[in-house]
């Protein structure tokens, strides 16, 4: 044993890169099963010539598909030393073994890693954080090169405490995999800022992390154009409305803003104010497609005789679909006028808005008997199909 300590620290020169931690004699052991794994694979290597691709299956548990590809990528190794030392030490630190094959078909050539200079340091560090070796595991298998980046560590340590839970930075990582390469300092805490002195609260910046990672991510510059664009709907920072439009402006990636408002006031035939107005009062509408605003405010005004004024006042019609909703309750509230079966008008919006529940017990179960066929013919007009006549 002490030939083989001898042999694995060499004039001390490891312990002065690197000095153990409390743990050491658990690193001695990972040390003990690499030059194991390193003599083992010697021995065989004279006998059987070594097929990455073979390998990757038989021992790291990846499908053939998956060796395929990934064996490109380690065409150098002529032996399974570096690896076998790489796994031995996974082993020994209690990490999954599915995760690990998730690991390596996503990037193998971090099986190379040597286990003394890279693996083993920054699991400690990891270790130190917080995580445990199950969490580990699940790093790893979505971000590997948490072994090739140094700062990517203590990234890692702040995320986690602002974030709040291991559970919430792992959907953020697994959302946006190159977060931990992102400049924390230069980029996310001045975003960070930014974004507090528009009056949101950390646990309204957390939301908006997981939700769109992307936001907090963006240069500083950047953010401070989108939060302009929402100043500029009028849409006030103190209310929740201003979260959305923060999150409306960032997908359609700002300077398109000013294409969608042109769009916008072309479909509707108004201002530009008035269009400013309506998607300060639901700012999603500026993620919708062309088509889709073409053809409900065709529907709306063509078919159900609305006027602009009143679309612009209630935007959240634009975003029911017109097969699905609009189209079949419209149908319905035909019907029912026609038949003078209404004593009192009804407002488009709040019969489009209310659930199916809320639907069926005022504008179907009371009329049954008197229209026996509405309720199916609004089930046929749901599924797409045409409306039977109804017979009275």
């Amino acid at each position: 044993m002490l030939r083989l300590r001898s042999h694995l620290l060499p004039g001390g020169r490891w312990r002065a890169a690197w000095p153990l931690p409390a743990a050491s004699p658990l690193l001695l052991h990972h040390l003990l099963y690499s030059y194991i794994a390193s003599a083992a694979a010697a021995a065989t290597e004279s006998t059987s010539p070594f097929v990455v691709e073979d390998y990757l299956v038989s021992t790291c548990g990846l499908t053939r598909a998956q060796a395929l590809r990934s064996s490109k990528y380690l065409t150098h190794l002529k032996c399974p030393s570096k690896p076998e030392a790489a796994l031995a030490f996974f082993a020994q630190a209690g990490l999954d073994k599915a995760d690990l094959a998730a690991a390596i078909a996503r990037d193998p050539r971090f099986l190379c890693c040597k286990v003394d200079e890279t693996l083993a340091p920054r699991v400690a560090q990891l270790c130190e954080i917080g995580f445990s070796p199950a969490q580990i595991s699940r790093l790893i298998a979505i971000d590997t090169k948490i072994f090739a980046r140094p700062a990517a560590i203590s990234h890692l340590a702040f995320y986690l405490s602002y974030l709040g839970s291991y559970d919430r930075l792992h959907a953020v990582i697994k959302r946006y995999p190159y977060l931990l390469s992102q400049n924390v300092d230069s980029v996310v805490k001045p975003n960070i800022a930014l974004l507090k002195q528009c009056g949101l609260s950390d646990c309204d910046i957390v939301k908006h992390f997981v939700t769109i990672p992307t936001m907090l991510l963006l240069e500083p510059e950047r953010l401070k154009e989108i939060v302009a664009w929402a100043d500029k709907l009028g849409v006030p920072r103190n209310s929740a409305m201003f979260q959305h439009a923060l999150k409306a402006i960032c997908c359609v990636r700002g300077r398109r803003v000013d294409d969608k408002l042109h769009l916008l006031k072309k479909i509707l035939g108004c201002s530009e104010a008035e269009v400013c107005i309506a998607v300060g009062k639901l700012p999603s509408i500026l993620t919708f497609a062309e088509d889709k605003l073409r053809h409900t405010v065709e529907f709306l005004k063509m078919e159900v005789g609305l006027n602009v004024a009143y679309i612009l006042r209630r935007p959240a019609l634009l975003c029911y679909g017109i097969k699905t909703r609009l189209m079949p309750r419209h149908y319905v509230l035909k019907v029912l006028k026609e038949e003078g079966l209404l004593k009192k008008d009804v407002d488009f919006y709040h019969l489009v808005s209310v659930t199916e529940k809320i639907f069926a017990e005022r504008f179907l179960d009371p009329y049954r008997e008197v229209a026996p066929g509405l309720a199916d013919a609004y089930a046929a007009a749901c599924a797409g199909q045409v409306p039977p006549v109804i017979q009275r």
